[in-house]
């Protein structure tokens, strides 16, 4: 997988047609463009702060560029499934990962979602009948990778109370997770593991929680 170097030098993109929206700016700028991860919980209003950079999918390695502030860098997935099309005001279409695939995609990679306090406040937001189950299943079988299988089982339970995920379905992410130990996410924090998800959290999950629920009531811009 192509990795934007920490140093890398951004192209500054003279459109033929500006537009005004931010994800179909970067989705007509490149080929198969498709808003992901952190843009991509942007654009379903998930999160806490408005982020300058939007990671874009797209079938053809691009170098980062930016158009009117806003930098977009190459982070391509594995597959796309029930891409979400859209248009703007001005009928300019734009492509952003479904929400199933978006949540998966951010517990497959939390940097990209913004680090985990900012993934856990994606989670407690969202209601019931949003996610589908049958998607988020597609989803992970492809991955096909124990970790995330249970990693996505031990976050979605977290919030099972207003996701309307079923027990079923958290059973199964446990069993395919079965067998293998792991971390949510790398890093220096204190950890704890969790048995039942054969899993090592942080031993300050629960604030990072009512951190993240928290900035619900005022999104920061």
């Amino acid at each position: 997988m192509f990795v934007i170097p920490i140093f890398c030098i951004f192209a500054y993109v003279k459109v033929k047609k500006h537009i005004e929206n931010e994800y179909a700016a970067g989705c007509a700028r490149v080929s198969g463009g498709c808003v992901a991860y952190h843009g991509a919980l942007q654009y379903y209003a998930l999160q806490t702060q408005q982020f300058n950079t939007i990671y874009l999918h797209s079938d053809k390695r691009f170098r980062p560029f930016v158009i009117d502030g806003v930098a977009y860098e190459y982070h391509p997935l594995k597959f796309t499934y029930n891409v979400v099309i859209s248009k703007d005001l001005d009928g300019n279409p734009i492509a952003v990962t479904s929400l199933s695939q978006t949540v998966v995609d951010c517990i497959r990679h939390i940097e990209l979602a913004g680090g985990l306090e900012e993934l856990l406040y994606a989670l407690s937001s969202i209601s019931s009948g949003q996610l589908k189950e049958k998607d988020l299943m597609v989803c992970l079988e492809a991955y096909d990778n124990a970790s995330l299988w249970s990693r996505t089982g031990y976050l979605l339970s977290l919030f099972q109370g207003t996701n309307g995920i079923g027990q079923r379905f958290l059973d199964t992410c446990r069993m395919k997770g079965s067998g293998v130990k792991n971390k949510i996410t790398s890093g220096d924090k204190a950890l704890e593991f969790v048995p039942k998800w054969n899993l090592f959290v942080p031993k300050d999950m629960g604030n990072m929680i009512a951190k993240g629920t928290e900035y619900g009531n005022e999104v920061i811009y």
